[in-house]
């Protein structure tokens, strides 16, 4: 568990009267925080009150933890500073744990604001008291309890500083309601964040030097590499050196779309991914760490870079990534007058016949806005459609990152309160979506605009293909009972009308491809349950 950093930082003078809780909002709002998402509860009043009082931080009420988490996650990847959570409790705390785990993985910045008991009930035991602090320093890589209402103010300009460091760090700050509620507050001193590790020099020449030579290179890019300057700086690289270039097959962000370098995604299973990565001398880690497998196999290698290609690295996750990337490109040299491989913008005709992952991609293809964001957690049913996706006009994709379901669905209510004029897309698969569909009432109570397809193939499909790779399939290939959705079927237009989500069922190629059309030219939450 990390400890308390005990640092205390220089603040101004105390406003007359102010609370704990005050001078905490009042830090937020001058180290740039612009969002809150909140299942508060009586430990946190003070903040909700403060939090009513104000224009500046946006509220988003989330009717699941989770959702809170997952929803800071995605704001936090698209707007590339932190926001914050508020939660309630270590219950509350506990309920959205599962989505933090994934925003560590992805080093998003977020803020977790977590009401505790006043200082003086805690040793009383009452029916909500827990070890908050074990539960938050578990997933945290900041943590700190404010014990009056004097260090509140300190303490959150902290927790945004550290936030914000290391390429993007989950902090939690620990607010007892009786440092919320006291006078005494003091605003804290907005502070810079510890910036992005160099590279060395030796590690950008030794790159250089493999890439120059006759080997085949690859390069597995990883965080920043995948968008804004660590993308351009790859694109040089390939159109200098010819190198091939990887991604995790679960990310964080990437811009893709036509006219952008296609990167190969590893993929998800194990023996693929050893014969993709096989086929090289040396693979150059850029942003990314080295890939394994998500579980252990009986018969093969957790490794994913086999032992006869050389590992290398030139900047790890918490690296200055796209400088490293950069300096990388400027020792090859000048870019030659040919472009690095870029997809090429697909023209699909209306799709026909059964609706499947394909189709979907298709359409995508076909009506994607440029600019879009999409949110995909489309699990085996929608496996399909993302090298379609390649071809769809230029846009930013957000993936599984921690390989806890629940997140696609709070993660694009959050991309899309970051980013409120770029149309969001949301590709869900039923079984993952069922654990954060509370995501659908915030959409809707914030007029988000996002279009959420639900691929539902009425099973956990990812189980099902796992039950067969490791060996468990009966001599009927049944889908166990324990993976099957189908009984009763999840009917998710139901469910999203029930939140305020306007919804239609597809179940053809024409009518998705009809109604998808209409979603992106429209505008606020929709809901296409895609009967895949």
């Amino acid at each position: 568990m990390p400890g308390p950093v005990e640092t205390r930082l220089p603040s101004a003078a105390a406003a007359p009267g102010m609370t704990g809780a005050e001078s905490l909002l009042e830090t937020l709002r001058a180290c740039g925080v612009e969002a809150c998402f909140a299942n508060p509860g009586t430990s946190e009043i003070g903040l909700v009150a403060g939090l009513e009082a104000q224009d500046r931080i946006r509220p988003v009420l989330c009717l699941f933890e989770g959702v809170a988490t997952g929803a800071a996650d995605g704001y936090g990847r698209m707007a590339g500073r932190p926001a914050a959570t508020l939660l309630h409790l270590g219950p509350g705390f506990a309920n959205g744990w599962a989505n933090l785990h994934n925003a560590r993985k992805a080093r998003t910045p977020v803020v977790n604001l977590v009401g505790q008991h006043a200082t003086w009930h805690v040793p009383l035991g009452g029916a909500l008291h827990s070890d908050l602090e074990g539960a938050a320093g578990s997933v945290s890589d900041w943590l700190r309890v404010s014990r009056t209402a004097s260090e509140v103010g300190a303490d959150a300009a902290e927790a945004v500083r550290a936030a914000a460091g290391g390429g993007g760090r989950i902090a939690t700050l620990v607010l007892p309601a009786d440092a919320g509620w006291e006078a005494g507050g003091v605003p804290g001193a907005p502070r810079a964040a510890d910036p992005p590790a160099p590279v060395a020099e030796a590690e950008i020449e030794a790159a250089a030097a493999a890439l120059a030579s006759a080997r085949r290179v690859a390069v597995l890019a990883g965080g920043p590499a995948l968008f804004g300057a660590g993308r351009r700086a790859c694109e040089r690289i390939a159109a200098a050196t010819g190198a091939a270039f990887f991604c995790p097959s679960l990310y964080a962000r990437m811009e893709r779309g036509a006219g952008r370098m296609a990167f190969r995604r590893i993929p998800g299973w194990g023996r693929t991914a050893r014969d993709a990565l096989g086929a090289f001398d040396e693979v150059i880690l850029a942003g990314a760490a080295p890939p394994v497998l998500s579980f252990g196999h009986p018969e093969f290698e957790s490794r994913l870079i086999p032992e006869s290609v050389r590992a290398s690295r030139l900047a790890g996750p918490g690296d200055d990534v796209a400088g490293a990337l950069a300096a990388l490109a400027d020792a090859l040299g000048p870019a030659p007058a040919a472009a690095a491989p870029a997809a090429a913008r697909a023209a699909h005709d209306p799709p026909e016949g059964r609706l499947t992952g394909a189709a979907i991609g298709r359409t995508l293809c076909r009506f994607l806005p440029e600019g879009a964001v999409v949110s995909d957690e489309s699990g085996t049913a929608g496996a399909a459609a993302w090298p379609q996706a390649a071809g769809a006009a230029p846009h930013d994709s957000l993936y599984l990152t921690g390989g806890s379901i629940g997140q696609a669905l709070p993660v694009a209510l959050g991309a899309a309160i970051a980013c409120p004029g770029r149309k969001t897309v949301c590709l869900q698969a039923d079984g993952g979506g069922m654990y954060t569909l509370q995501a659908l009432w915030s959409m809707a109570r914030e007029g988000c605009d996002v279009t959420v397809v639900i691929l539902a193939n009425r099973a956990y499909g990812i189980l099902v293909r796992s039950f067969g790779e490791y060996g468990a399939a009966g001599p009927e290939n049944r889908i166990p009972a324990l993976f099957d959705l189908s009984n009763p079927e999840l009917r998710w237009a139901q469910l999203a009308a029930g939140m305020g989500v306007a919804a239609d069922v597809c179940d053809s190629a024409e009518a998705f491809d009809r109604v998808f059309a209409d979603c992106m030219a429209g505008s606020g939450p929709r809901l296409i349950e895609a009967v895949v």
